[in-house]
């Protein structure tokens, strides 16, 4: 099978779908490739149904071509923009995403008492947020074309690790006190994931 590895300071082991069904694995920095590979094949009967199911959905609609008024999608709506490149579009997002996106996560932490320290916006084209060690939350550019039941799914996800540094029952009933249908959102940015691409 194969797979990237990234390392990071992060704390455990993540396995990463992307849309088109290659493997990444998170790992910090001190773990051995052993464990990497013993954790891969432990969970290779998730890996190979998560990868069936993008590959059952279809491969992600082409990359833009940056004429005059493709589609674009902005908080779950399309809309006609126009952008010369990738770069400027992306770029475009980012200043859309970092107002919106701030704002929510505000609303969230008076609302849940989980304080962050900062937020920034990522180029990741893997993950649509991150929670770092010293209270930092992240998002990638991305998130800012779903709609905003969902923007506020993943901003609550995590602000939620804040206090709770992994995913156990209870990091989830942390993220269900604030959000009880949770799961449908989780469930339509996994099914929907292959639309935001530019």
């Amino acid at each position: 099978m194969n797979y990237k590895i990234i390392r990071s300071k992060r704390r455990t082991v993540a396995l990463l779908i992307s849309p088109d069904a290659m493997l990444t694995v998170r790992a910090p920095f001190m773990t051995t490739l052993e464990y990497i590979k013993k954790f891969v094949f432990e969970k290779r009967s998730w890996i190979h149904k998560k990868q069936v199911q993008i590959q059952k959905n279809g491969i992600p609609p082409p990359t833009k071509k940056f004429i005059g008024g493709e589609d674009f999608f902005y908080l779950g709506k399309i809309y006609k923009l126009n952008f010369e490149n990738r770069a400027g579009a992306i770029e475009w997002y980012k200043r859309q995403a970092l107002p919106k996106i701030t704002e929510r996560a505000r609303f969230y932490s008076q609302k849940t008492g989980w304080k962050f320290k900062s937020i920034s916006i990522t180029k990741a084209e893997s993950r649509w947020g991150s929670c770092g060690p010293k209270g930092s939350i992240n998002f990638s550019w991305r998130l800012v074309m779903a709609p905003p039941d969902v923007v506020d799914y993943v901003i609550v996800h995590e602000l939620a690790h804040i206090p709770e540094r992994n995913h156990s029952a209870g990091f989830w009933n942390k993220v269900k006190s604030v959000l009880p249908d949770y799961k449908e959102r989780r469930k339509w940015l996994r099914e929907n994931v292959a639309k935001f691409k530019v």
